[in-house]
């Protein structure tokens, strides 16, 4: 057997058959420390006894190896705590007895400082490890004390023997630390590498997805747009909608797992406040969830306290984002033919508090402590779909929004899940709501470019259907060839973020270094706000997430064009 197999076979010797990844890293750990121990004082005690021929220090040595050996043997009858135990407690005593003996040549300091680290490392309940501390403390206590008072004769070297033991300490010390860090830089590599392929994953499964729920969307909203113009297409407008509540569904749970990315990564976005009027903000968030409570009989109702402010300020998006999860929740844990509340309440000056109520089967005592944990779910059969990320997603929410939620339960009864949030009280002058009968785009040109042809071809002629005057390119060279080619520049131009050839960033840095182009408005559609800062700094002048909804883009295209009320009114110079 070759001696890499021999030292593979030694550190993983007990843990065959171990699941718990944690422990089997702490078992390889001491195998490794052990192993190391025990060839580091075989070293020194040879040595020592080759160069003066005395067994003062070869003998100690001999018995540190064997004690030390002693752990690999408990990991293999899984005695794992003994044998960290035993690997702890031999160091101590080798730190001791050389330490006294040849404390003015080897750096046993070192070497105490290191027990203090892998204390942490080889165990895992907090008193073990205070009990492992304070040995250490004590032993380093020994050592400095004798260093100062010499109650303990220290062997004789020569300066020979002194340079050798100093070099053999020093790289013992390195080489012990190198043997045991080495697996944990390993493990963090492989760990930082996972994190990057899972992100990787992440955001081309999204970006994917999103690509697909853009293509459905525009359709929704062309078929949409075709209902309002031919009345005789109204019987198919439950349809419809019901293909919108799809669309929000699923970019519902795409959003979630982008949100529990963030929240993982530390990356929430700060918050954005708005003014907005609170009758009409809830009646847009439950029209979606009055859809899908409808096909199984059930109600929305939405219960607004008098003394509530018809305007708040708050992030909307942060709001809508929990709110949508509990509503969500609601629907899906609710008797049929039950009703569902939405209810706001003033409590005092500074906060006010939304209520969602249900009526079902109620969520076990046990599980409302950790219903907000990430994939805890309540489903009670295996016909209730739940991923277990829509109440960890809302929690954080409210938490962003400096609120507090909690839920209460009774068996077949309510269920009611209650946001407490900050009130800061808005004026109806500051609300800016943008809606597609108010805007005119006839005299809007628009240059548009995404690599998905589907997209392109439906984004575009749903602007047209606007009015707007359109361009449609593919990718980032295209839209340089077309501004070159062209005597007319757009007002705008909506570029797609991901795109082969050129991509939107790359994109945005060659418009901008262009005086003939770089004061067009760009905005860039992407799938996340995770490229937000970055895409900002290259030039964009904002940014639309993808499913893009109409009266959001017409808002973002009217507040970055300063000429706008010109275009709109025929007088804009083409």
């Amino acid at each position: 057997m070759k001696a890499h197999q021999i030292w593979r076979s030694i550190r993983k010797t007990g843990t065959k058959g171990v699941a718990d990844e944690e422990l089997a890293q702490r078992i390889m750990m001491v195998n490794t420390l052990s192993f190391s121990l025990c060839c580091l004082s075989f070293l020194v005690g040879s040595v020592y006894f080759i160069l003066s021929g005395k067994l003062s220090i070869l003998i100690p040595a001999s018995i540190e190896c064997v004690l030390a050996a002693t752990a690999v043997v408990l990991n293999n009858y899984r005695h794992y705590h003994a044998a960290a135990l035993v690997t702890f407690f031999v160091q101590c005593m080798a730190a001791i007895y050389f330490g006294l003996l040849l404390g003015n040549v080897i750096e046993l300091q070192a070497m105490v400082i290191f027990l203090f680290l892998i204390t942490f490392l080889l165990f895992k309940k907090t008193s073990t490890r205070v009990i492992c501390l304070i040995s250490a403390v004590v032993i380093l206590m020994i050592i400095e004390g004798n260093y100062y008072f010499h109650f303990v004769n220290q062997v004789p070297l020569d300066l020979q023997l002194t340079v050798i033991f100093k070099a053999l300490s020093i790289a013992g010390v390195l080489l012990v630390i190198l043997v045991v860090g080495r697996p944990y830089v390993l493990s963090k590599d492989r760990l930082h590498k996972t994190n990057h392929f899972k992100k990787i994953f992440i955001y081309q499964i999204t970006h994917e997805l999103r690509t697909q729920l853009n293509a459905v969307y525009y359709i929704a909203q062309l078929i949409k747009r075709e209902i309002r113009l031919d009345p005789h297409l109204k019987k198919i407008n439950p349809y419809i909608d019901l293909l919108f509540t799809v669309v929000g569904n699923t970019r519902n749970i795409i959003n979630n797992v982008l949100d529990m990315s963030k929240i993982e990564a530390g990356k929430m976005e700060d918050v954005q406040e708005e003014s907005f009027e609170i009758d009409a903000f809830f009646e847009r968030l439950m029209a979606v969830h009055k859809v899908t409570a409808k096909t199984r009989n059930m109600q929305i109702q939405l219960q607004i306290d008098p003394k509530m402010p018809p305007v708040i300020i708050c992030d909307s998006f942060k709001l809508s984002q929990a709110i949508a999860n509990l509503l969500s929740n609601a629907v899906k844990y609710a008797d049929r033919n039950s009703t569902i509340f939405l209810k706001l309440h003033k409590n005092n000056a500074q906060t006010w508090s939304i209520q969602v109520v249900n009526k079902g089967p109620g969520i076990e005592a046990d599980k409302l402590s950790a219903i907000f944990e990430l994939f805890v779910t309540n489903s009670p059969n295996r016909y209730t779909e739940s991923t277990g990320l829509g109440l960890f997603i809302a929690r954080n929410m409210v938490h962003a929004l400096k609120g507090e939620i909690h839920a209460e339960s009774q068996p077949q009864g309510n269920t009611t899940f209650t946001i407490q949030l900050p009130l800061q009280p808005g004026e109806v002058a500051d609300v800016h709501e943008t809606q597609e009968e108010d805007i005119d785009l006839s005299h809007v040109h628009i240059m548009v470019a995404d690599d998905n042809e589907m997209n392109n071809i439906l984004f575009s002629k749903y602007l047209s259907m606007c009015g707007c005057t359109i361009t449609s390119v593919n990718n980032g060279v295209e839209v340089l060839q077309k501004l070159e080619q062209g005597h007319h520049l757009p007002d705008v131009i909506l570029l797609d973020h991901k795109m082969p050839e050129m991509d939107g960033e790359t994109t945005l840095y060659h418009l901008k270094k262009d005086p003939r182009l770089q004061n067009i408005p760009v905005i860039v559609c992407t799938g996340s706000f995770e490229f937000q800062e970055l895409l900002m700094q290259a030039g964009a002048c904002d940014i639309v997430i993808k499913p893009i909804d109409q009266p959001s883009l017409f808002k973002v295209i009217s507040q970055h064009l300063p000429h706008f009320n010109e275009i709109s009114a025929g007088s804009h110079p083409v």
